[in-house]
């Protein structure tokens, strides 16, 4: 008798352990790596400012109050061993509660049908505990069998957590949002610039923060084009943008540019125009207007204001190789393309400058080869993506035409 007893209470407290530490393990993991960022977003906006959310933190501590309430449940209910993985539910129902977030239900704060549904899984859930303990006794015996005991436990561990993961997620994009973000505020913009580089999928918000990273380690011209750019000028600042559940504006991009938003000022050209106007400007500023020229494909102007900002004075030797990557590339789509070709810019009857940069030379001439081999538009838009998808000229050519086509390629 008393080694039926030692070995059912050692069946039993394996069962125990080794549920309490694969169910900690899943919560953090989950919390921490998967939700963290938008529970921080939605502690922002809840709270109005007033609190934040610190995802390591958060993660241990809703952890910890989950396994209590597991501890209590399991006290309560007193569940046979062999379902001991049961008294997990209700801590997996408010971790599924508490992270099933998304843009919408943080602007606008609802329950939504966890207001019904989860009343009824708790009356659901007591009505099988209450079955489960009256059908104990009889199955007394096969407590000795410690396989027996496990694999339920395990079985019914693991559908919980398929059941709290396949609760309806935000985008990827969205979580990128909030990482990169969160990165800025904590001045990690080297972070913040690499927060879903590989991803073809962005938003203008992305973009936007993606770029001011890049323009805080005096970048933005360099690596303008290492990321998709599907939104033009407004990917790197838009002042229309007002929304108030962000951790950080547009309006909180204009300091780096020189000076404030004001008030009666509604658009970025705008902005622009006053900045260079009072004489606020500086080199973050230069390059952010500058660089909207180009995603706007205003190539005119934009080699009517270069000059300007940057001196490309014949005194100075090799004043066009010193530009950032993005504005050599720019000149030599401008140029007349014969002697471009060659690394010469040549635009109208002027000669501006002879690029020393070969191999950028070498890369523009092997572009124009590469996009004639193909004839159908769509394989020359995905074809020459692969290659030269970082590079102004692709974007200039085909950042129109491809409307959609390199989501879908990501995807297939």
């Amino acid at each position: 008798m008393n080694n039926y007893t030692t070995s059912r209470q050692q069946t039993a407290g394996f069962i125990r352990y080794s549920c309490a530490l694969l169910f900690m393990l899943f919560s953090f993991c989950y919390l921490f790596f998967l939700q963290g960022e938008i529970l921080a977003e939605a502690q922002f906006v809840y709270s109005k400012g007033v609190t934040s959310y610190n995802i390591l933190n958060g993660a241990i501590i809703c952890t910890a109050v989950f396994q209590i309430v597991q501890w209590v449940v399991s006290f309560l209910s007193r569940l046979p061993s062999r379902y001991h993985a049961l008294s997990y539910l209700p801590s997996m129902l408010f971790l599924a509660i508490l992270t099933d977030v998304n843009r919408d239900a943080i602007a606008h704060f609802s329950f939504g049908a966890w207001a019904w549904v989860a009343p009824c899984i708790l009356v659901v859930y007591a009505l099988i505990v209450l079955l489960l303990r009256k059908m104990s006794d009889a199955n007394a015996v096969s407590t000795l069998n410690i396989k027996s005991q496990i694999y339920p436990n395990f079985i019914i561990l693991f559908v919980l957590m398929l059941c709290v993961g396949a609760i309806p997620q935000s985008s990827d994009v969205y979580h990128y949002e909030l990482k990169a973000e969160r990165l800025i505020l904590e001045k990690d913009y080297v972070g913040a610039s690499k927060v879903g580089e590989r991803s073809l999928r962005t938003s203008a918000r992305l973009t936007q923060l993606r770029m001011y990273a890049l323009s805080k380690q005096g970048l933005l011209a360099e690596r303008l084009f290492d990321y998709p750019q599907h939104d033009g000028s407004r990917g790197l600042l838009d002042i229309a943008d007002t929304s108030s559940l962000e951790r950080f504006k547009s309006s909180d991009i204009c300091p780096h540019l020189g000076a404030y938003c004001g008030k009666n000022i509604h658009t970025t050209e705008r902005y622009y125009q006053r900045v260079f106007e009072d004489s606020l400007w500086n080199q973050n500023t230069v390059d952010y207007y500058l660089c909207s020229l180009l995603l706007d494909k205003n190539l005119k102007e934009f080699q009517r204001q270069l000059p300007r900002y940057y001196n490309l004075s014949d005194s100075i030797v090799g004043a066009y190789d010193r530009l950032p990557r993005a504005y050599r590339e720019a000149l030599l789509q401008i140029g007349k393309k014969n002697y471009a070709l060659q690394g010469n810019i040549v635009v109208g009857a002027d000669t501006l400058a002879a690029l020393s940069d070969y191999e950028m030379v070498d890369r523009f001439r092997e572009y124009n080869e590469y996009k004639a081999t193909y004839a159908d538009e769509t394989e020359r838009i995905n074809k020459t993506h692969r290659e030269f998808g970082n590079t102004y000229w692709w974007y200039h050519d085909f950042s129109q035409k491809a409307s959609g086509e390199l989501q879908k390629m990501e995807e297939n």
